[in-house]
């Protein structure tokens, strides 16, 4: 059985199950696609099942990551993400450009800033759309997969 549930106003969706957890993004004001026969576009989507955290970590680790990002500013929360290895296991699972080796700091900033339009993660704090894309498409379904293993 599996339970989708719709992220605030970017056509995102959580999608879970008892196994696997899924996150499925378009964008409904991109111009690529296929124009049907109503004309209205038709959009390629990719669902990905993602793993449990490979990396070794316990639930306490895993809740004091949450936790120093709640009521934090998408500029600091970033620059957090960025670094945390944690955010690199979820990048591995969902990026599905091919990067050769492993994510690092440096590849996570790049992800974090191509998907919110950015610069650099200051410019969040001069740019509230961007800041609720880094909300909305980065932050919150890295958390949901980050704390779904604790809720076995």
């Amino acid at each position: 059985m599996a339970i989708a549930r719709k992220l605030d106003n970017t056509g995102a969706a959580l999608i879970t199950d008892l196994h696997t957890l899924s996150m499925e993004v378009i964008d409904p004001h991109a111009e690529t696609g296929t124009a049907a026969a109503d004309g209205q576009l038709l959009h390629l989507s990719c669902r990905v099942a993602l793993e449990r955290p490979r990396i070794r970590s316990t639930p306490e680790r895993r809740k004091r990551l949450s936790d120093s990002l709640i009521g934090g500013d998408a500029s600091h929360n970033a620059g957090m993400l960025a670094r945390d290895p944690h955010f690199w296991d979820f990048l591995q699972q969902i990026n599905l450009m091919a990067y050769e080796g492993e994510i690092d700091t440096r590849r996570a900033r790049h992800f974090i800033n191509r998907v919110c339009g950015v610069n650099g993660r200051y410019d969040f704090e001069h740019c509230c759309d961007a800041a609720m894309r880094y909300f909305t498409l980065i932050e919150q379904p890295f958390l949901d997969w980050l704390l779904a293993e604790d809720e076995d």
